[in-house]
């Protein structure tokens, strides 16, 4: 089984800490699941800033 999921970071945040998609990321590896496929890129004109889709997948043994 595969799952894609996007994660984006916008930089620094100032305050609280914004969800980035990361921790569902963390989450699915702590159950098991392995990361098959990272793609990511600058989002906007941005040097901090960027997102990404993570392909992740665990058999079904």
């Amino acid at each position: 089984m595969e799952k894609v999921i996007w994660v984006m970071s916008n930089g620094k945040c100032i305050g609280a800490k914004k969800d980035d998609g990361l921790d569902i990321v963390n989450r699915y590896l702590e159950e098991g699941w392995k990361v098959k496929h990272i793609s990511a890129c600058a989002l906007g004109e941005s040097i901090i800033s960027g997102q990404a889709y993570i392909v992740i997948e665990k058999n079904e043994d």
